[in-house]
Formats: structure tokens, sequence, C-alpha cells
């Protein structure tokens, strides 16, 4: 009799697996900010899935800073070093699988186990990897919630000089009269209308990122307007519009915005709105540009409230344990944290791309699983020859108070 095999066989895991990555990728909504050099917004690694090993090593350069010299000048005692910075990203385990309850529960509706999981796990993997990308974007911390060791995101809150609070008036006056208020305790403990986000806090944050070191640097935006879901994924022969700064704004931030009561910010804009020239959906899935900005609403961007305790829903900064915040925000106040991203800006390792693993338990009521490997983490590079971590080298955060609807 000749050998044959069920469709269910686990060995057909790896036709699903690639069907199962090439759907959940492009469905990240970051996806286009992805790419595998620094001088995209996302520089992913995929060395570690063609070898052996836990740790990648991301490095930066240090760009010449000396004068050089004039005419006639001798070189020979005006050698400059080149310098390097590195960066370690370690991966770890993320895991979940689905079970049918039996032959019965399949039987009585019209689903079917196998190809139904293709499609919850795909969700699951796109909503797993986006939300790792925005806490590590936002300086916090991996979820525990269900038990499991999560260690994907390589911890990090932001460095002290690339994270603002504060904000502005709707009539464009800064709170504060400019001065962060280094904390989200202060900044909720002033006049809450004086501290909402808007233009000319996003113009603040630009500058300071410019006046950063290092110097932060507009990521690479391509020409999505014919990319194919290989094409995204790759990052591969597709065109460069431009370098521009990415802001992510919650939509609180961005209602704060439109109230805008003075003649130049969001007013002024709207007046002079023109028909953009690229269909990229970058560009069309913007909120709108701004001084060189790309600024996107995005659900993503982690809010806190005060309630008068510590938990970890009342301030962002938690304590060693994870248990409690050290910076909670007043009671009824409420803040989110939009960043401004550069080149180079986060880091993600690919070890293992998702997998599909199919078996039974009870002799024949089937699962299916999935698991991958892989680590994302702020840029931070070690200077030059040292294990010393330096400032966040692309992400510049800043909190600004929220009114709820």
């Amino acid at each position: 009799m000749d050998t044959s095999y069920a469709f269910t066989d686990p060995r057909a895991q790896t036709v699903w697996s690639k069907h199962l990555f090439d759907y959940c990728m492009p469905n990240i909504m970051l996806s286009p900010l992805m790419g595998q050099t620094s001088n995209d917004f996302i520089h992913v690694d995929k060395d570690l899935t063609k070898k052996s090993g836990g740790t990648i090593v991301f490095k930066a350069r240090e760009r010449l800073s000396g004068a050089g010299v004039g005419d006639d000048g001798d070189t020979t005692n005006n050698a400059q070093q080149i310098k390097r910075r590195n960066m370690t990203l370690t991966v770890h385990e993320r895991a979940t699988r689905t079970q049918s309850a039996g032959k019965l529960s399949e039987q009585i509706t019209d689903s079917k186990f196998r190809e139904d999981s293709k499609l919850e796990l795909g969700d699951w993997i796109t909503e797993i990897i986006e939300n790792d990308l925005a806490t590590a974007c936002a300086g916090l911390y991996n979820e525990n919630s269900s038990s499991g060791d999560i260690q994907t995101i390589n911890e990090s809150y932001p460095s002290s000089a690339r994270i603002y609070y504060g904000g502005q008036s709707a009539a464009g006056a800064l709170g504060n009269s400019g001065t962060d208020y280094g904390t989200d305790a202060l900044l909720t403990a002033g006049t809450q209308t004086d501290n909402l986000c808007g233009t000319l806090l996003l113009e603040l944050i630009k500058r300071k990122a410019l006046a950063a070191q290092p110097r932060f640097a507009g990521g690479r935006i391509k020409d999505l307007s014919k990319a194919t879901a290989n094409d995204i994924r790759t990052g591969k022969g597709l065109p460069q519009v431009g370098r521009f700064f990415f802001v992510f704004l919650h939509p609180l931030q961005i209602k704060a915005i439109k109230a805008e009561s003075g003649t130049n910010g969001w007013k002024a804009m709207v007046a002079e709105a023109q028909e953009r020239g690229n269909i990229n959906p970058i560009f069309s899935g913007a909120a709108f540009m701004w001084d060189g900005m790309i600024v996107w609403e995005y659900d993503r961007v982690p809010t806190r409230t005060g309630a008068g305790g510590s938990t970890l829903a009342e301030g962002f900064l938690l304590n060693a344990g994870r248990t409690a915040n050290e910076d909670t925000c007043v009671t009824g106040r409420s803040v989110a944290r939009g960043m401004l991203l550069g080149a180079n800006a986060l880091a993600f390792g690919w070890a293992q791309f998702p997998g599909w693993y199919e078996d039974y338990y009870d002799v024949n009521k089937p699962i299916v699983k999935t698991d991958m490997l892989y680590g994302v983490k702020r840029c931070i590079f070690n200077a030059h020859g040292t294990s010393t971590p330096g400032q966040d080298e692309a992400i510049y955060c800043f909190d600004t108070e929220v009114v709820t609807d």
C-alpha cells in the first residue's frame, strides 16, 4: 500500500508557517517603518535565523568631528580616530496555541479548526509584535499578567535627556514657561489647560532632538504606493521619498491640537492645506505633517490616570519589582506619552520566524501551536570602547496632559 499523509500532518508546517508570517507582517501598522539598515526607524536584523546564538550586536558610527588641516597642512599628527558604538539585544521566546474541544464541537458549527487557527494565530502575532514595538518605543515594560516569563522587550525607561514633561495652551503658550516639570506628578499638579499637546510643543521637541548628542537624523521613508507584502517585509527595491521625523500621538493629543485657537498651529495648517502629491500609505495614514514631522494618530500611545494610589495604571515609572509606580499622576488627571522618532530609533532582532506545529491531545483532539524567537529594544549604544550606555539614540518622549471624553 502506498504511503500517504493527511493534510493535517505536522510535516505541512513549513508552508503554513510562511503563510502565517506573510499574513501577519503587512498587518503590523509599524511595518513601513521597518528596514534592515540604520537609516530606517526600526532596524531589523535576521542574522540569528541562520545561525545559533541568543544575542545580536547592533553597531552605530560616531562621526568624525575634527576640523582637519588647511593649506599645505600636515595630517601626520592630525589623524582622527574612527569610533564605533555598540549595543546588545537579547532574543526571547513568545508562544501560544489553540486547541479544539473535540469532534462534536466541530461538527455542530461551520468552523474549520485548522484554517481558523491560522487566522487567529496570525492576528495574535500581529497584535503581540506591534504592542511590543509600541511599548518599547514608550520606554515601558513587558506584559507578564499571563504568568508567563515574557522578556521579548529588552526593557529601558527613557533616558533622562530624552523625555519632556509639559505641554502648551490652546492659544499657543508653553506651560510652565517652557520649563520641563520633570515628573508626571508635578505635571498633573499644574494647570491642566496649560499642559496639553499642540504644534508649538512639537516644534520644541524637534528642536531638542536636533540639539541632542548624538544629533537625531530623519528616518528614511519609502514609496509604498505599489508595494507588495513581500516588499514591505524585506524593504528591498523600494524608492526613497525622503527623510522625516515620525511622531506618534494619542487620539486625545490629536484632539487637543485640533482645538488650538491661535492664528498659527492647526488653523493655519487647515487654511494652507493642499493635496499631497504622494499616495504613499504612510502619508495618507498620517493625521498631518508639520515642520518636517509626519504625525500619526496611534491608539497604542500609552496613557495613565491618577486614582489616589500607586497602581501600574496610575503612572509610567515602575519600581524595580514592577509592582507599583514611582511617579503617580494626581487623582483624576491623565497623561499621554507622545513619541518623536528618528532613524535608528528601535532595534528588532529575529532568531526564529513564527512557527507552525500541529499535534493532538486525548488521542484525536487537534492542537495548533505557534512560537517565535525575537527581541526589541530602544537603541542605546555604549560609548566607543566601553560598556557604558549613552542616551537613547533617536526616541524623544513627551508626556502631556489629556482631557478625556
